[in-house]
């Protein structure tokens, strides 16, 4: 939990120090979205450069256009998929409780369908930031790696959501700073978040491997001695 109020005060001060270029970047990626067709590979563009933010570099509209034209057919791929689950959720969350409104299991079903959209939000509030953030340019390893966190990491993945949530909620009730902010707010809460999980990770890797080559050398170790003995 700690960890996401650390996530919470980075993705702030991140946000500060490249506010010019995010406000920029949002309009810009707003304007593709009412457009629409161009707005899956603008999105993806927006969380390249927040991913680059997120890992301490710096930002570029020449890295923003590049991020657009290399993943323009793969984010409309992700895009067309996520939002066909997500209405399928949303579907079957409407259809039980007018086909079967009247039995008594029917709040425990819907419930349950309730339970898998706010899931499905986790995974896409994860997904396009380890897009980015991953070797393997493949969307079933970043949705995978997306269930994996928010599964492992319950408690940091809810302060982070709900901070973000949150923002993004009040963004839209002061509509210029939705305008100006909200989307680039949103995809640099879930970059930073994936940045910081894969960090952990890294470090404990790490930290098991040296202990593993300790152990190791402290049996060959000893293995020498007792040979020496003989």
């Amino acid at each position: 939990m700690i960890d996401g109020f650390r996530v919470v005060v980075k993705t702030i001060k991140d946000l500060w120090g490249e506010m010019f270029m995010l406000v920029l970047m949002n309009l810009f990626t707003l304007l593709c979205t009412i457009v629409i067709i161009p707005g899956p590979p603008a999105w993806a563009a927006l969380y390249a450069m927040c991913n680059r933010v997120a890992n301490d570099y710096a930002i570029s509209w020449e890295g923003y256009f590049k991020a657009f034209r290399e993943y323009f057919g793969k984010s409309w791929l992700y895009a067309a998929l996520s939002a066909l689950v997500g209405l399928l959720i949303v579907v079957n969350f409407w259809w039980y409780g007018v086909t079967f409104g009247d039995q008594a299991w029917v709040p425990w079903v819907r419930g349950a369908w309730l339970a898998a959209l706010f899931f499905w939000v986790v995974i896409n509030f994860y997904a396009f930031a380890f897009y980015m953030e991953q070797q393997d340019k493949r969307w079933r390893v970043a949705v995978r790696n997306a269930a994996l966190v928010a599964g492992a990491n319950p408690l940091f993945t809810l302060v982070v959501l709900i901070v973000a949530g949150a923002l993004l909620i009040l963004s839209l009730v002061l509509t210029p700073l939705f305008v100006l902010l909200g989307l680039s707010m949103w995809a640099l809460f879930g970059s930073e978040a994936v940045v910081n999980r894969v960090n952990v990770y890294r470090k404990r890797m790490e930290a098991d491997g040296a202990e593993n080559s300790g152990q190791a050398q402290g049996k060959q170790g000893r293995g020498k001695g007792q040979q020496r003995e003989a």
